[in-house]
């Protein structure tokens, strides 16, 4: 990944002087959820668009399954997300849309790990 976002303009717009996998490890620990969730839908629409998955979804009607997954983090450096008193973690809640080409990621959450907020779906399109 490092080697292929190796471009100077990409490198001034984020303020590393290179990029690396370090640099990108030590800049996402910044990253807020509801960043990560506008690109994930961002990307999400994409591929949708790309694979012509809208045509199939009305054909098909919507099939989804929805998992949710526990992360283990360092609790000194995520101590927002809220765990276990040795170590901090989040819940990424998952829902995969099934077409009769294939699967598609269709909405993440990310919560904390003890948190007791319930992700609320949005309906599919």
């Amino acid at each position: 990944m490092s080697n292929s976002l190796n471009n100077e303009e990409l490198s001034k717009a984020i303020n590393l002087l290179s990029i690396s996998y370090s640099q990108l490890s030590r800049r996402l620990r910044e990253l807020l959820p509801d960043i990560a969730q506008a690109c994930f839908k961002a990307a999400k629409l994409q591929a949708s668009m790309e694979m012509g998955f809208d045509v199939i979804g009305r054909k098909l009607g919507r099939l989804s399954l929805i998992d949710s997954s526990t992360i283990s983090l360092c609790v000194s450096k995520y101590r927002w997300a809220d765990f276990r008193k040795t170590k901090a973690g989040v819940k990424l809640h998952l829902r995969l849309r099934f077409y009769e080409s294939g699967v598609l990621p269709d909405e993440v959450v990310v919560t904390p790990a003890k948190s007791p907020i319930k992700p609320r779906w949005t309906p599919c399109l």
